[in-house]
Order: structure tokens, then sequence, then C-alpha cells
């Protein structure tokens, strides 16, 4: 049934939408190499990632592909470097460049596969002859494989490289080049700890090409685990075309290449053109020799790689037919959140894609949203393998908080302090003053993700693992909030998200703050009623409140503040008002103005769609001072909130139509949408507008106030879906235009190994108003007010109809996609009476003109259609 509602949804033959999500380049990219977010085809397993670029107008056609990696970088170290090494942060590993010096003016394209994590680039000579490239890091090992197709017989000139950091040579210099003799023995070059680089290593030979670099210096190591990040280049396929010829190791990989370090290099001779060569990542302590993993057949990589993608897209789908670009961004995120965060160290803000030594804002993990948006539809989409390597780096940096909290606040005892900047394995990059301008919502914004895979697992594992973190915090926020005389608990000295003035004006009461308190409040003391008992009755000396003193704070946190601004209340930023000081305030450089609204309502906002009437009128007023103030939407940090945000209070008349503007312009080079799905959000903004997938998310499927509800937004096409649902639940929905939705399925998430705590008692919106419903067929009670209840076991689907307009016929979708495909082949007059006689034949009974809709469709096509 599930295969058949995407097939009718799409009207095509795909048999899932993600095999149409294909990104598409008819030139090379810009920004490959980039400091800032890469514009080229991406892949990734998730820790290892890749970026191409390529070059077609040279005498010898090449193409680039820059490696990274998420756990390399550079610790701080005071005076160890010049090159920006001193204050760490994210470094570029290593890249593999492939010259095709017989194929002088080709013409070349690019593609980027979303269905099985694959990049093509097709190399074009005259009118028929060409080649294809493609390149995968395999979805579960450290491996990158590249293939040659075509039969265009042609040599490669193979580079493997290391990244210098600095521009011109290094200091000291690096030996000079060397070639390999035929069937003489490897010849290697180093850099070492004296080196104003990272240390660096290269090995060449005809049957391999390695290049390691480390990430950090010797005398690091008794500070942080100093690794060697080494690859290694061979080739597979015909033995007489799986050696490398003409080798050299090069102490520098030509003058032009200013950037690039030492490197191994070789020429590839596949046999016919088709071959392939495979590049494998192996980490080692400084101290000891490589180690690389064995290779598998190529078959055995192929199917492994393709198997993994399948399992992935099989988990959930959304379909809206009349909305291409939303499709595209919705898939292209789950796409960049799987080839980013899956096993291994956390991602920063550009993720494993980090192609310079010295990328804005250190590419770290940025904890003020930027780290925790990657993850705001990681739940809705089925993919909670994804949040593991961001609870891995929150729960190393305990120690580090624990000291840093000890140090700032030294009479809250037990508590943890964040700052905004972390690297994986418990690092800091330095910060501002006291973390980063003083801000405090650092740890309450890390518990965000915690607080999502909470509910959207209900994991007692994970509850327990995550409790020390998350007492930490509240420990922390019951030492910094402030009764005051309303009774209500305050932040009363703190920066209004992260703006604080030069001058130290800093403003109480931050928006973010107040709209993450009650939900982080009523998540612990969920969790400490579950897993200690005791505890959560009586509470203990110099820990965290009881389960009930903690729903107590919920309850007690400060309503939003508020301020007149343009003649209506709105959601405060800065406070003052109208005064000469306020608009000061407000207009004032800076990311957050006018985002008070914005997290009222999302990422974990008190406020939405089921709030009292005043509460939504106050956020509807501020979503409406935000988008004037920033005209579609465009405000770079704001992207993953805003479309969220107005989608989950039920604003406003044509929110997709912005939407989609945002995405689909071109004219600003600061505010679009790149062909490998990332979001470049008006400015420098990175891997979190991923996060903006939720917008979708949020239109497609509400639990606001505990009631589920399916397609809550004035959709008018064809749209169906399948997400999951805070509680856990897995819902599957399918709807017509006009808003017809024609039928829902409920299940449980199937049940693991774990104990966990599931909700299975639902309250559900009937989208039949004044019809009957039918649970598994059966009509069930429905109340005035449109809710009904149903009650979930697990392994059962639950089907539910609505009951007066007939049964929804499985067999409905099979005949509306043969007609709707008849529709699009031809336009005679035999194919259009051929559609006629099937509708005549069989009639869908759900209720819904099935006929116009395929007509007027049709008409579309024939109009666009060349």
């Amino acid at each position: 049934m599930r295969k058949l509602v995407l097939l009718w949804c799409l009207a095509s033959s795909s048999s899932h939408p993600v095999e149409e999500i294909i990104g598409t380049w008819s030139s090379p990219p810009h920004n490959v190499p980039s400091k800032g977010v890469p514009d080229g085809p991406l892949i990734g397993n998730g820790r290892l990632g890749g970026v191409l670029g390529w070059h077609s107008e040279s005498e010898h056609p090449s193409v680039d592909l820059h490696l990274g990696h998420n756990g390399f970088f550079a610790a701080p170290s005071g005076g160890a470097s010049s090159c920006g090494y001193s204050a760490g942060g994210r470094k570029a590993l290593a890249g593999l460049t492939l010259e095709f010096p017989g194929l002088a003016g080709a013409q070349m394209m690019a593609q980027q596969l979303a269905a099985n994590g694959t990049a093509l680039i097709m190399l074009k000579v005259g009118s028929a002859r060409a080649l294809t490239l493609s390149a995968f890091i395999h979805a579960t090992e450290d491996v990158l494989v590249v293939e040659l197709h075509g039969g265009l017989s042609t040599e490669v000139l193979v580079t493997l490289w290391t990244f210098s950091g600095c521009h011109g040579p290094p200091r000291p210099p690096v030996s000079p080049s060397t070639r390999v003799a035929q069937g003489g023995a490897p010849v290697s070059k180093t850099t070492g700890a004296t080196s104003d680089r990272l240390p660096s290593q290269v090995l060449a030979g005809e049957k391999e090409l390695r290049v390691a670099r480390g990430n950090g210096w010797p005398f690091q190591a008794t500070y942080f685990p100093v690794r060697w990040f080494g690859l290694s280049a061979t080739l597979g396929g015909d033995p007489g075309s799986s050696s490398f010829t003409d080798v050299e190791a090069m102490g520098r990989c030509g003058p032009e290449l200013f950037l690039r370090g030492p490197c191994a290099k070789g020429t590839w001779r596949p046999k016919e053109g088709d071959g392939w060569l495979a590049v494998r990542l192996g980490r080692w302590p400084l101290m000891e020799k490589p180690q690389f993993s064995s290779l598998m057949p190529l078959a055995e990589l192929r199917a492994t790689h393709w198997a993994s993608w399948t399992n992935f897209w099989e988990r959930s789908f959304i379909c809206i037919h009349d909305s291409a670009v939303t499709m595209f961004h919705w898939y292209m995120s789950q796409y960049l959140l799987r080839i980013s965060s899956w096993h291994g160290p956390a991602p920063g803000l550009f993720g494993p894609f980090v192609v310079d030594d010295e990328v804005v804002w250190s590419g770290d993990i940025t904890l003020n949203y930027n780290a925790e948006a990657v993850y705001y539809n990681a739940g809705a989409a089925n993919h909670l393998e994804a949040f593991e390597p961001y609870f891995q780096a929150i729960l190393d940096f305990i120690p580090a908080a624990r000291r840093m909290a000890a140090e700032l606040y030294p009479n809250c005892p037990d508590s943890l302090a964040f700052p905004a900047h972390l690297l994986p394995e418990g690092v800091q990059v330095p910060g501002v003053g006291r973390g980063d301008l003083g801000q405090k919502q650092m740890g309450l914004f890390a518990a965000v993700p915690f607080i999502l895979y909470w509910r959207y697992t209900g994991s007692l594992a994970f509850a327990e693992r995550a409790l020390p973190f998350l007492n930490g915090v509240a420990r922390f926020w019951e030492c910094n909030l402030v009764a005051g005389e309303d009774a209500y608990l305050h932040d009363a000295e703190d920066c209004a998200e992260e703006i604080c003035l030069p001058d130290g004006d800093v403003q109480p009461d931050p928006t973010v703050v107040l709209s993450l308190l009650p939900g982080f409040f009523q998540t612990l003391a969920e969790m400490t009623e579950l897993l200690d008992p005791e505890r959560a009755r009586h509470g203990d000396a110099g820990a965290p409140a009881s389960a009930s003193a903690l729903q107590q704070l919920a309850r007690r946190v400060a309503p939003y503040a508020t301020e007149e601004v343009d003649g209506a209340q709105v959601v405060a930023d800065f406070y003052g008002g109208e005064s000469a000081h306020g608009r000061e305030l407000r207009l004032h450089a800076g990311g957050s103005v006018a985002w008070g609204g914005l997290f009222a309502a999302f990422p974990l906002g008190t406020v939405h769609r089921r709030s009292r009437k005043e509460e939504i009128e106050l956020v509807h007023r501020s979503l409406v001072r935000f988008f004037k103030q920033w005209p579609g939407g465009k405000q770079g940090n704001s992207f993953p909130h805003a479309f969220a945000a107005a989608a989950r209070v039920g604003w406003f008349d044509g929110l997709l139509e912005v939407w989609e503007s945002y995405l689909t312009n071109t004219s600003d080079p600061k505010c679009r949408l790149y062909s490998n799905g990332m979001v470049l959000g008006c400015g420098g903004t990175g891997l979190e507008n991923v996060g903006g997938a939720a917008f979708a998310s949020e239109m497609l499927l509400s639990t606001a106030g505990g009631v589920l509800e399916v397609f809550p937004a004035p959709l008018d096409t064809v749209a169906a879906f399948r997400l999951r649902a805070p509680g856990p639940l897995l819902v599957t929905a399918q709807m017509a235009p006009g808003h017809h939705v024609t039928e829902i399925e409920l299940e449980l998430p199937t049940p693991s190994e774990e104990p966990s705590v599931v909700r299975t008692d639902w309250l559900v919106q009937s989208p039949w108003p004044g019809q009957d419903v039918l649970v598994n067929g059966q009509v069930t009670n429905v109340g005035a007010d449109g809710l009904f209840r149903v009650f979930l076991t697990d392994r059962e689907v639950v089907r539910i109809t609505g009951g007066k307009k007939g049964y929804w016929s499985p067999t409905c979708p099979e005949t509306v996609l043969y007609i709707v495909m008849v529709a699009q082949q031809g336009y005679n007059k035999k194919v259009k009476n051929s559609a006629g006689a099937a509708l005549g034949r069989h009639r869908c009974d759900d209720g819904y003109d099935w006929a116009g809709w395929v007509l007027e469709h049709r008409l579309k096509w024939q109009v666009t259609s060349a």
C-alpha cells in the first residue's frame, strides 16, 4: 500500500521519491575550495566526507575530491604555530586529484544522487565520446571508491595530496621531490614537529600512494589524543592496469597550488577506459605504525553501500506534488544529515566538508543553536542514529563544563556551564569572556537534541545516560533563576540570544531561555520519575530537585516579555520600547533582531496551534514583525527557525510560497539553495540549515497539545508522508487536492531490545468534519470538537478512513497512476480515449473527483511538455 501511495502521489514510475532527487551542475562549482559552505557535489558516510570540484577549461581537464573528517582538528595551543593553528579548530585533511591529459576540451557536467550517496561527473569529447567518473564514500566503511566507465581510453594522472595550511613554502622546507625507479621500493617525504604546519607524511610506490596528516604535534599528546589520519590509494580491476607508473613523492604539489603540501603522484592507465580506484582511511596513534583495513571486492562494496542507503530511505518519506523545491530540500537535508552525522565524532559548522585550514568560526561545534539545529528534523524523519555523534560530544565535555562552572559560578556546586564553542573529545575552542559574550543558555541549548530524542524514542537507557548532563544543567539554572515579585522565575541578567552590546548592556529574560526551560524541566522530571522513584518523591541534598519540584519549576518560568513595536505588542528581543535607547537596541546589527516570536514557537517553544488564543496572536504579531523586518524571511541565522515556527502556530496564508521563493531565489548569491542541498542563509551559515527541513514536516504532521493532526497546513495538492511523531508513533497519511485526506495509518515503532516508554493512547483530530470515522473498519466515537481516541498495540497497524463517502479502494492508486502515466506519455485522441475508458471502468470510491484531477494535470503536462 505505501509503495502504491508513493507511485500515485508522484505520478511517475519511480518506486520512491528520493530517486528523483538529483543535484545537477552544468559548470564547475564556484566555492570549492571554500572557507565556508561548499557548493559542489557532496558524498560521505557521516564522519568521512568529500567535496567535488573540477576544471574543464584547462589543457588537462581535472577532478578534485577534497576529503575531510569530523574527527580531524587541531586543538588550541598557545604559541605553537602560526597559520591560525593556535586557536585550534577544524582543519582540512587531504585530497585526490585526477587529471585527464588526453581529453583536452572535454565538456563536463555533474550529478549528486541522493538515493545512493553517489556523485557522477561526465566528460564528453565531441559528439559521441564520453567518460563517466562515479564516486562514493562507503556508507559504513571509511573507503572512497572512484570508478571510470565508458570505454574511452585515456591515462589518468593521480595525485594524493595533503594540505599545507599556509601560503608559501613550509618552514623548515621539505626535501625535493623523488621519483620511484621502475620496480623500486616506495619512497616517502615527511614534515616534523618543528614545522609550522601540522606534521605530514607521504609515500609513493607502484602499488600504493599514501598521505598522512597529524591532527596535532607530539607535545600536545599529553593534552588530547594526537593521531595520524592517513589515506591509502590503490588500484583495482585488471592486473595489467592495477599499478601506478611514473610514480613520484613530491615535497610540494607544484608552485601554483600554494595551499597544498607534500603529495604522492602516479599515472593510472585503466584498460579500455574502465577501472576503479579505492582510497582507504586509517587512523593510528602518533608513535605507532600505519594501519589500514582490508579492502572488500568492488561488487561487495557496491552492494553493501547501496543496501545501507536503501535502508535509510525506507524509514520515512514525504510527497508534496506541486512543490518540487520543498521535496528537493527535504530529501537533500536528510541526505546531508546522513553523510555528516552518523557514527563517530560530531560534525561542526560545515560537517566533514572542511576544505581549508582556516574556515570561518573555526568550523567548530557551536552551541548557540548551530550544532543543535542540525537535528531539528532528524526525529520526524525517523533517522535517530544521527543524534549519536552530537550526544557523545556533549557528554565528553562534561568534565570541562564542571570546571568552567566552578570557575564562573563558585556558589553553584554540582552545576555545568558550557561555552559556545567546542570540539570533539572534550576540547574547548577559546571563546569570548565567560564562554561567549556571557551567554548563559549554552548548556540549555545543548540539551535540545537530548529532549527531542527522548520525545521521539522514550528510551530508558538513553535517559539514564543523559541524566548526569541534564542534572548538571538543571542545577545551573536553579542557581541562576531569580524569583520576581510576580512569583515567576526570571533569568535576570543574560544576553538576548547571541546579542550583547559592546557596552555590556545585557537583557533580562531572553526569549530563547524562557522558551526552552519549561520543556527542559518537564523532560528531566519525567526521566527522574521513571529512573529514580525515591529521589523523584523527595529529592537529594545537593542534587537537582524532585520530579514534582522540577514540574513546579517548569510551571513557574516567567511568561515571554513583550514590548510595543510599530504600534503592535510583540515578543521582545531588546527592551526600551519606542525610546531612543530601545530603537538603538533593536536596530543593533546582529543575528537575532526580531527573533523573539520564532523561539516562542520553535524548536521547544511553549506556543503552538492549540495554545490559548491570546498566546497565538502574540506570536502571530511577532512573526509578522519578523517577516516585515526581514522580507521573505531572508535573515541569515533564522532559516531553521522562522518557517517551522510559522507552521507550528498555523500561520500564515502564503507561507509555502514565501518558503519556495526563498529556496528558488538565485538573484542574491548570499541567500540561496545550492544544488547539493546546502542552504546559504544570507551569509555565512552552514550545516545547521538542514534543520530547516522541519518546516515541511510541520506542515504535514502536528502533535500540538498532545493531539495528532495530519496535514494541518492549508495545502491544496496531492500529498503523502510517512513520519515519526513524538510518543513515539509512526504516521502514514495521504491527501487529495482540496485538502481531502483519504487515509491515515498509525503504528508503534518496532520494539527495541532496550526498555522504553511508549504512548499507546492517542487523541486524533478528524480530517473529515461531519463524517463518520472508521478505525480498522469500525465506526468510532467522534466528539463535537472532532477528536477521537485510538488505542495502539505492538505490531498492529491501525487504519483510519472517513466513513460516509465510502471506503478507500486499495486498487484505486494503481488505476489513477496508470491514467496519469498514459496522460504524460501522449495527447492524441487514442490516448485520451484510453484514459477516459479506464476511468469509466473503475471509479475510485473515496469520494474525490479523480477524473477531474487527471484531466487538469494532463492539460498542464500538455502545455509544459516539449
